[in-house]
């Protein structure tokens, strides 16, 4: 798409004039994490939902808006969810080639299905490892797990900081819409698989963003919660340091989203005890540019500094 190449070509240069290397601070990594369900490209789509190559451009431009307004030395990390091939596509060329991705389609484990990819730019991100993992009982291979509607996963990778050595780890789920048995037991599985990596990379500071289909005190929120190893940026933020609509979930109708909206999509920190983080802002943007719903889902950021 030339109008998504253009537009990021121009806010990328703004990004790069801004911050060339992510840099540290006073010691601490500032960071700036993103979520955003995306809304998968329908062939058929509801009222009020515009098709892909219309929202794809705003999408983009959504996107690298919101890495080149980053404070200055912060780096962005980006995970995305309800991601089709062809969107994937769409997506890198629109964002150009500093960035990259990992994470697989979640019905074969290549290309098929919905990715829920992280995208991170290798020039100031080293990515030292990574790997997919299906929520079921079986999650090696791409597999359904207890009545969920659809398969689903997580992507996780461990990052180094070019500049500083400093290393974290990032992953990101988007959980079951369908069965909350496959919520509940599908994020023990994520948890329980960022604990793992820690074994094996020692215990870095975590970051997990996802659509979790499970509002703050329902079934995989709170089993989240109270597995006491994550707590939710929007939790650790002050009244003061949060900025935006409370909802990240709206439908594509404006007179139905209070009939709809929930928040369900969310941004992670962990290990809650170890004091990892400093939140410095939580932020859920607009979804309507130009009259048009870009996702039915409001992309969410945080702005934080890695201890």
């Amino acid at each position: 798409m030339l109008l998504i190449g253009i537009v990021s070509s121009l806010l990328f240069s703004a990004q790069a004039a801004q911050v060339t290397m992510a840099q540290t601070t006073n010691g601490t990594l500032p960071l700036r994490m993103i979520t955003f369900n995306i809304r998968y490209a329908t062939t058929s789509p509801s009222k009020n939902e515009q098709l892909w190559s219309t929202r794809a451009p705003l999408v983009v431009s959504r996107l690298m808006e919101t890495s080149a307004s980053a404070p200055a030395g912060a780096e962005t990390v980006i995970g995305l969810q309800e991601v089709l091939h062809k969107q994937l596509l769409d997506i890198e060329s629109g964002v150009g080639p500093e960035w990259m991705h990992i994470g697989v389609g979640r019905d074969d484990g290549a290309q098929r299905g919905e990715y829920n990819p992280i995208l991170y730019r290798p020039a100031v991100l080293s990515l030292l490892y990574n790997e997919t993992r299906w929520l079921s009982p079986t999650p090696d291979v791409p597999s359904f797990g207890w009545g969920a509607g659809s398969r689903r996963m997580i992507n996780i990778g461990v990052f180094e900081h070019v500049a500083s050595g400093r290393r974290f780890i990032a992953a990101n789920t988007h959980l079951d819409n369908a069965s909350s048995q496959a919520r509940t037991e599908g994020i023990k599985i994520v948890i329980a698989t960022i604990q793992a990596v820690q074994e094996t990379w020692g215990p870095l500071g975590v970051v997990l963003t996802g659509d979790f289909n499970s509002q703050p005190g329902e079934d995989a929120y709170s089993t989240a919660v109270n597995s006491k190893y994550l707590t939710e940026l929007y939790t650790m933020a002050d009244t003061g340091q949060r900025f935006g609509p409370y909802i990240t979930y709206t439908g594509f109708l404006p007179d139905q989203e209070e009939e709809v909206g929930t928040r369900i999509d969310f941004i992670w920190l962990g290990p809650a005890l170890e004091d990892r983080w400093l939140v410095e802002s939580y932020n859920v943007l607009p979804n309507v540019v130009n009259d048009v719903y870009i996702s039915d889902h409001r992309p969410v950021f945080g702005d934080l500094m890695l201890k």
